[in-house]
């Protein structure tokens, strides 16, 4: 939730981290401009947040569906066979992060 709240509040803040990737082509630092393409997703300028980094939508929603599935998959736990529920959502969830981190993973 840290993640949403910070990429949310920094544009009213004029506030941000320095990036160790600032200058360099994004070939060389695929995590470029994620925090900025992040903001705008919560703003709904997606044309923009693709323009800072093609790959933002795609870790967006990763984080999103992780924090969703969270309260969701904690409920059903509760309410169902543990061993199986948490067997099915690490694999899902391990499936979804190398679809989402795929471009960011390998060079």
């Amino acid at each position: 939730m840290f993640i949403f709240f910070y990429c949310f509040i920094i544009k009213f803040l004029n506030f941000g981290l320095p990036s160790s990737c600032e200058g360099q082509p994004l070939i060389y630092c695929k995590s470029r401009g994620l925090t900025r393409s992040f903001s705008e997703i919560l703003r709904f300028n997606f044309s923009q947040a693709i323009y800072y980094n093609p790959y933002s939508i795609k870790i967006f929603l990763f984080f999103l569906v992780q924090l969703l599935a969270r309260f969701f998959v904690n409920t059903i736990i509760r309410l169902s066979n543990f061993k199986i529920i948490l067997r099915l959502d690490v694999s899902i969830t391990i499936i979804f992060f190398i679809f989402s981190f795929y471009n960011l993973i390998l060079i």
